[in-house]
């Protein structure tokens, strides 16, 4: 039993009802007997099987047991012989009329099957579609569906008819009707490369632009599959090293099927770069973290397993690739993407980021793609960059190829079976189209001793003929390679059962099906078009079993188990095991797209966990919940707000569910997901405290849900933030993280400890107590130093707070250097903010007004106004310290307008300078009444001492003594709450 691509032809005589009343029986058995005769040899003689007489019907197919290139122009003459053949015959009636037949021919995939009771079986519409075009042929006519006709259109000619209606079809069929053998003319089209003058040209120019500029420039090379688009680029490097250039050219070549999309290529070329520049060799020798993430892309690039755990963030991944390719530009670098059609979105993101961080290097980056490219909003086409297209080969240039391929010269020449050298190229370009990889195949098959009239011009059809002529165990082989696939290890191979995997893809990579790769025991398809015949061939049962196989040992098991889902879905929809094979599928692909999302690699986990979203869509079970709110995450992170909603909002949940039909009321949705809804509207400063509260009874009278529970105590976090109380966002983030642990739940815990580390910046916990979370938080984060960044960060704040001066700028040193290497904007402005207070409490006011400035003209870039607005205050208020009091009294008049806009932070500093300013002028501001108000909610020790020190210093302005010493002794009383030594001996020398 095998899927594969058949031409089916159906034949019946004209009239034969009318003829069967008129005639006796025995008469009319003379004539089918020579009927059958007629259509048996015709069709037996072109290769095809009589699948079963009906009557006066014969069902014919090609290609059931074996294919051949030209099963469909072997159809048509089987057809049009019988045509003539039977016109011959006489009815046995009074008039001996002559016989006439009517003919439909389809082609399409089917399930072939074969027994030793009924023999050869086709089951498909192909054979349903076949019959109904019969029937709509008149007299002497035969009709043909779009697929024969794109076969056999080299040999036949045919003209379109209008659509039809057909029984069994929801919509119109278009057909054509053959009027004749095409005439034999010896004009050829395309194929591979043989010359390709004009556009090796403008390639070697560009890349001398390149190499005279030294500045980094991209070209798109553009073509079909096959058309030479790689070789051309190879050949062109070629040709500059033969010219005496020294370009480093590396290539990675992206594949169209699994999860490696991202990572595959990227490797291929970081490791051919290694190889080609000893200079990044001895980079990866002398730099730990590259070479660590350099290793932990090769395990990315592998099928992923069960359980897998996050590699290097996307910017350690650009950060590392910069600086190999950096590395590397002592001369002129050609690096090349093949295959880009495939690359997932991360992968074109990275070849947009190196190109604009990389503008000044010697850099040629070539994208080798299909047309498909060109629609994508990706870097294929930017706009401004050099195009070449890659068109089919000329005549003359195809038959030069496929005379070199013939091996005239080498001892090795295609056989000639009747027909000079000179015919059969001739007839090989004709039937190329001026395809290289259709000339390069159909040369093979000529020297395997097979003759040009079985090559048909359909590139699915010659693969599929390639693959029947393999012995029975090199097919299996291939069919199980295809499942992995493109690339796959002859351990995978075992896993699927076959035996000596080994010895058997040595074979196929002798007949140029496989190549083997720099992993042991590894193999790639040569050609993609053989690995999607292979697996089209495969019967669905078996594709399902395979799948599931690979995935039940850690296989990629997310892309394996959704294939399998939707592989059983279209054979047995209503199958008892699909819901739970779909749940697996789910869960997966919420593993696989989880770790993405930690990695930051936000496009690739939004695809996974839509996926996910899809499949968990059976039920409002944990795994759908899970999905959607990461999904919501994911998207917030691309600054999709609106997605993030959708992701969670009523109508999701109203679709499905157990026991769920019409008219009935939709069941809530999980706790998990309200609680989210209500998270991304307190973000959006749209929720009530009533709100909150009701959530809260909710929760509280369901069963225990760990991620609810942490979503929620998440929640009341932000709220407390967004009112200054730190202290109590601390420990709803702490009860938050202890949900999130018990739950066993890395993702939540990975953004709940960088989060409080975070607040307890701001907090009443003791230094020590900050630093440890610093501490903890720097060693799980080790190798992903975008998330340690905060940490280093808040080490930084912490060690200036308590004097250590040269910590503290260790520290910054530290955090600036990720910045830089990772290109983090608003890591910038987190460094500055830090930097800033650093710089002030050791009396450097022009740098920490600097270091303020330049932080809120990012955010406000960014668009987070009323963060920016607190750093425009602190950056006055450092301009006070610099003895430019009317300066920052006016400026702090500006701001003072626009308070509502700032967070409480900001708010309060500005009340608390306006007042101090004009107790030093010697009046009384109004607004203190306001700070007074805001500092009874205020956590932050820190905060206080510094608004309850201005405070201080307005009252002694105004000769009021004891307000100020009062004052005065809440700031050491807050300062020395938290260990905060330096802002504190700054008050108590003030004393």
């Amino acid at each position: 039993m095998s899927r594969r691509l058949v031409v089916v032809l159906f034949l019946d005589l004209v009239g034969w009802t009318r003829l069967a009343e008129r005639v006796d029986p025995e008469s009319l058995q003379g004539l089918l007997d020579e009927y059958y005769e007629i259509c048996s040899v015709a069709v037996e003689e072109h290769g095809g099987v009589v699948e079963k007489f009906i009557g006066d019907a014969v069902m014919a197919v090609f290609g059931a047991d074996t294919s051949q290139e030209d099963d469909a122009p072997r159809a048509l003459r089987a057809a049009t012989r019988i045509r003539a053949e039977v016109r011959d015959l006489r009815t046995p009636a009074t008039d001996a009329a002559p016989v006439e037949v009517h003919c439909g021919i389809a082609a399409g995939e089917a399930l072939v099957t074969r027994s030793a009771r009924a023999g050869i079986r086709v089951v498909g519409d192909v054979v349903n579609l076949a019959a109904r075009l019969q029937s709509l042929a008149v007299a002497g006519e035969i009709i043909v569906n779009e697929t024969v006709a794109h076969l056999a259109r080299p040999h036949y000619t045919m003209v379109p008819v209008p659509p039809v209606a057909l029984k069994g079809k929801s919509e119109p069929v278009p057909v054509l009707v053959v009027t004749g053998e095409a005439a034999a003319d010896g004009a050829g089209e395309h194929s591979l490369m043989v010359d390709r003058s004009a556009e090796r040209h403008r390639l070697r120019g560009i890349y001398h632009r390149v190499a005279r500029e030294g500045r980094a420039e991209l070209v798109t090379v553009l073509g079909p599959p096959g058309i030479g688009k790689t070789r051309l680029v190879r050949e062109t490097v070629d040709d500059l090293v033969a010219a005496g250039a020294r370009p480093v050219a590396v290539f990675g070549s992206c594949q169209s099927y699994g999860t490696a999309g991202n990572y595959g290529a990227l490797v291929e070329m970081l490791d051919a770069l290694t190889r080609r520049a000893p200079s990044c060799a001895e980079l990866l020798r002398a730099d730990e973290r590259i070479a660590g993430v350099l290793a932990a892309l090769r395990d990315a690039s592998l099928p992923r397993r069960a359980g897998a755990v996050p590699g290097p963030g996307v910017e350690e991944v650009s950060w590392a690739t910069r600086e190999l390719l950096t590395a590397a530009a002592g001369d002129p670098l050609v690096v090349v993407w093949d295959n880009l059609a495939w690359a997932g979105q991360s992968l074109l993101g990275l070849i947009g980021e190196l190109m604009d961080g990389l503008r000044d290097l010697p850099l040629l980056m070539v994208c080798v793609s299909r047309p498909e490219l060109a629609g994508r909003e990706d870097p294929g086409r930017p706009e401004g960059a050099d195009v070449i297209e890659v068109g089919a080969l000329v005549p003359a240039d195809s038959a030069r190829l496929a005379l070199s391929l013939a091996g005239r010269g080498s001892g090795d020449e295609v056989e000639l079976h009747g027909l000079d050298l000179a015919e059969q190229v001739d007839r090989v370009a004709v039937y190329s189209a001026g395809n290289p990889l259709y000339i390069r195949l159909m040369m093979d098959w000529l020297r395997n001793g097979r003759t040009v009239d079985e090559v048909p011009p359909s590139i699915t059809a010659m693969v599929g003929a390639m693959i029947d002529r393999l012995p029975a165990p090199g097919r299996r082989l291939l069919g199980a390679a295809s499942v992995i696939g493109p690339s796959f290890t002859v351990e995978q191979l075992a896993l699927l059962g076959e035996p000596a995997p080994e010895a058997a893809a040595r074979e196929l990579a002798g007949r140029h099906l496989f190549r083997a790769t720099e992993e042991p025991g590894g193999y790639r398809f040569v050609q993609q078009p053989v690995h999607e015949v292979a697996y089209g061939r495969l019967e669905k049962e078996q594709r399902v079993t395979w799948h599931r196989r690979l995935a039940e040992h850690g296989f990629s098991p997310g892309f394996h188990l959704e294939a399998a889902t939707r592989l059983l879905g279209g054979l047995r929809p209503d199958d008892a095991q699909l819901p739970e094979l779909a749940r697996e599928a789910a869960g997966a692909l919420l593993a696989e797209g989880t770790v993405a999302l930690r990695q930051r690699d936000v496009p690739t986990a939004i695809g996974l966990l839509e996926r996910a979203l899809v499949l968990a869509r059976g039920g409002p079970d944990r795994c759908r919940s899970v999905a959607a709110v990461r999904l919501s995450d994911a998207r917030m992170l691309s600054g999709d707000t609106r997605g993030a909603l959708e992701a969670v909002e009523e109508g999701t949940w109203r679709d499905t569910g157990p026991g769920t039909h019409a008219g009935s009321a939709p069941a809530p949705a999980p706790a998990l997901v309200r609680v989210q809804r209500l998270l991304l509207a307190a973000r959006l400063g749209k929720v009530s405290a009533l709100e909150v509260e009701g959530l809260r009874a909710v929760l509280d009278g369901e069963d225990p849900d760990r991620s609810a529970r942490c979503r929620f105590e998440q929640l009341r976090m932000l709220i407390h933030l967004d009112h200054g109380r730190f202290g109590a966002a601390e420990e709803a983030a702490c009860a938050a993280l202890a949900h999130a642990r018990d739950a066993a739940d890395a993702y939540e815990e990975d953004r709940l400890l960088v989060a409080l580390c975070e607040i307890r910046q701001w907090s009443p916990s003791p230094m020590a107590q900050k630093l440890a979370g610093c501490a903890e938080l720097l060693e799980r984060f080790a190798a992903d130093r975008f998330l340690a960044l905060p940490a280093l960060a808040a080490r930084a704040r912490c060690l200036a707070l308590t004097g250590d001066r040269s910590g503290a700028r260790s520290a910054l040193t530290e955090a600036e250097s990720v910045v830089v290497q990772l290109r983090l904007t608003l890591g910038r402005v987190l460094v500055d903010q830090v930097a800033a207070l650093a710089a002030s409490l050791d009396g450097e006011h022009a740098e920490a007004e600097r270091r303020f400035c330049r932080a809120a003209d990012a955010l406000e870039r960014a668009g987070y106004v009323p963060v920016a607005l607190t750093m425009r205050v602190q950056a006055a208020r450092e301009c006070a310290r610099r003895d430019r009091a009317d300066e920052a009294a006016e400026r702090i008049a500006e701001l003072l307008a626009r308070r509502e806009e700032m967070d409480v932070r900001g708010r309060i500093l500005c009340l608390s300078a306006a007042v101090l300013g004009a107790a030093a002028q010697g009046r009384a501001e109004p607004v203190r009444a306001e700070v007074l108000r805001l500092l009874r909610d205020l956590d932050d020790p820190c905060l206080r001492g510094e608004v309850c020190f201005d405070l201080a210093r307005a009252h002694r302005c105004l000769g009021e003594g004891a307000e100020a010493r009062l004052m005065a002794g809440l700031a050491v009383d807050s300062y020395a709450s938290i260990g905060a030594l330096k802002p504190l001996e700054a008050v108590r020398a003030w004393i």
